[in-house]
C-alpha cells in the first residue's frame, strides 16, 4: 500500500496553485464518458430543448470536480446548480453520477459541518421522494407501480447515498490514521526525550565516577609532589617516601581508571555492580590520605549492616571525595571521618550518617590549593545524595569560617524490624 502511494504520489501535485493534478486528471475523464454517453443519447429528450445544452451543465458539473478538494463548498454549490439545470433540460445519465461524485468529495475533505449537513439534506430529499413515489402509488397515479418506487429508491441509493457513506466511512478512516501518526510522533518525541535524558544521566554518573576515580588520586600526587618541590634541603629518605606515595597513587588510580573502562565496554550491566567501591573498603582511602601525610580519625557509631549497592558505592565516593578535599585544604592536616549507622525505624527504613570535619586555613594561605579543585566534587555528593533522596550539607558549621564540614544523610532499607537503641564505638586513629 505504501508503495502505491508513493508511486502515485504526483497527484497530489497542485496546478495553477489551487487545483490537484489528480482532480484535474479526474474531471477531464468524467467529462469524456459524459461527451461519449451524450452521442450514444444517454438522456431524457424533452421537447423543443436542443440536447447540446446538456453539454454545458455536463461542463459544469465536471468543472467543480477541479475544485473539489480544494474548495469542497464551492464545488458543491456549482454542481448542485447544474444538476438542477440538467434535470429542467433533460436530465442526463453522467450528470447525475458526477454529482455523486461530487458528494463522495465533500464527504471526505469538506468541513464535518457540511458533509455531515450535506448528508441530511440529501436523505431528507430521499424519503421524501419516496414518500411521494409512495402517495401517487396509492393514489393510483404511479406508472409501473411499486417496481418504479423501488428504481427511485434504488437510484438515489447508488448515486447520492452510497457516495456520500464511502465518503464519511473514507474521512473516518483519513482522522483514524492522522490520530495514529500524531500519536506515532508523539511517542517518537517521548523516545528522544527519554533517550536524551537517559544520556545526560549517564553523562552525569560517569563525570561523578570519573572525577571521584582520579581527583582523589591525583590530589594526593600532586600534594607530595608540592611538598617535595618545597623542601630546601634535599633529604633522600624523606624524597623516597614522597616517590612511593606518588606512585602508589598512580597505580591505584590506573587500576581504577582500567576498571571502570571495562565496565563501560562490558554489554552486561551487572558488571558495574560487581565492581561498584563499597564502604568497607573506604580503609583504604584512609591508608592512601595518611601516606600523603593527612591525620585521619575515623568513628564508626551503631551496628554495620549490608547495604543497598548505589548507598554503598555512595558512601565509598562521598568520603573518597571528603579525604581528597581535606588533602587539599586542611590546616592543620587533619580530618574527622564519621560513620553513623542509624537504627531502623518500624518499617525497616534507616538512616545512613557520613560526616567529615577539618579545620581550614585563611585564604590566602590555600591559593596554591585552591587551584586543584574547580567544585565538581561537592556538586557530585550533592547528586548523589539527591539521587538516593538523602540530604546534603557543606559549609561551615554553626558559621565557624576556621572549620568545614561535609554531612550527607543517605536513606535505606534494611528489610528488618526496629533495632535497639546505637552503640557508639571507640574512635580509630
Amino acid at each position: 500500500m505504501s508503495l502505491f502511494l508513493r508511486r502515485y504520489a504526483f497527484l497530489d501535485r497542485r496546478v495553477f496553485g489551487v487545483l490537484y493534478l489528480g482532480s484535474t486528471l479526474w474531471a477531464l475523464g468524467h467529462f469524456a464518458l459524459g461527451v461519449v454517453l451524450w452521442t450514444l443519447s444517454a438522456y431524457v429528450a424533452r421537447t423543443g430543448i436542443d440536447p447540446r445544452w446538456l453539454l454545458a451543465t455536463l461542463a459544469a458539473v465536471c468543472l467543480a470536480i477541479l475544485f473539489r478538494r480544494s474548495a469542497p463548498g464551492a464545488a458543491l454549490a456549482l454542481a448542485t446548480a447544474a444538476v438542477v439545470a440538467d434535470a429542467l433540460l433533460g436530465p442526463s445519465t453522467w450528470v447525475l453520477v458526477t454529482y455523486g461524485d461530487i458528494l463522495y468529495a465533500v464527504c471526505v475533505w469538506g468541513r464535518r459541518r457540511l458533509a455531515y449537513g450535506t448528508l441530511a439534506v440529501v436523505a431528507a430529499a430521499t424519503a421524501g421522494l419516496v414518500a411521494f413515489l409512495l402517495y401517487a402509488l396509492a393514489a393510483g397515479g404511479l406508472p409501473g407501480g411499486l417496481l418504479s418506487v423501488f428504481q427511485a429508491l434504488g437510484i438515489a441509493v447508488l448515486i447520492f447515498l452510497a457516495p456520500m457513506t464511502t465518503g464519511l466511512s473514507v474521512r473516518e478512516h483519513h482522522l483514524r490514521a492522522e490520530l495514529e501518526r500524531e500519536r506515532a510522533r508523539q511517542i517518537e518525541r517521548m523516545a528522544e526525550l527519554d533517550r536524551g535524558s537517559a544520556i545526560a544521566e549517564e553523562r552525569g554518573r560517569m563525570a561523578r565516577e570519573l572525577h571521584d576515580v582520579i581527583a582523589n588520586h591525583l590530589s594526593a600526587i600532586a600534594v607530595q609532589s608540592t611538598a617535595a618541590l618545597s623542601l630546601r634541603d634535599p633529604d633522600p629518605g624523606r624524597i623516597r617516601q614522597i616517590l612511593g606515595v606518588v606512585r602508589d597513587n598512580s597505580v591505584q588510580g590506573l587500576a581504577e581508571m582500567r576498571q571502570m573502562i571495562g565496565v563501560l565496554r562490558a554489554e552486561d550491566d551487572l558488571d558495574l555492580e560487581r565492581v561498584m567501591p563499597r564502604l568497607s573498603e573506604a580503609d583504604r582511602l584512609v591508608t592512601t590520605a595518611r601516606e600523603a601525610g593527612l591525620h585521619t580519625g575515623t568513628t564508626e557509631r551503631g551496628t554495620p549492616r549490608p547495604l543497598p549497592v548505589q548507598v554503598d558505592a555512595a558512601a565509598y565516593r562521598i568520603i573518597q571525595e571528603s579525604l581528597t578535599n581535606a588533602l587539599r585544604y586542611a590546616q592543620p592536616r587533619r580530618v574527622d571521618i564519621t560513620v553513623d549507622y542509624g537504627a531502623p525505624d518500624a518499617a525497616g527504613q534507616a538512616l545512613l550518617v557520613l560526616t567529615a570535619e577539618n579545620e581550614v586555613a585563611a585564604a590566602p594561605e590555600r591559593t596554591w590549593r585552591s587551584e586543584l579543585g574547580s567544585g565538581a566534587g561537592l556538586a557530585g555528593m550533592r547528586e548523589r545524595v539527591a539521587l538516593l533522596g538523602g540530604d546534603f550539607e557543606a559549609g561551615p558549621p554553626g558559621g565557624d569560617p576556621r572549620r568545614w564540614r561535609v554531612r550527607a544523610a543517605l536513606p535505606y532499607d534494611t528489610g528488618e524490624p526496629a533495632a535497639g537503641p546505637d552503640t557508639d564505638m571507640e574512635p580509630r586513629t
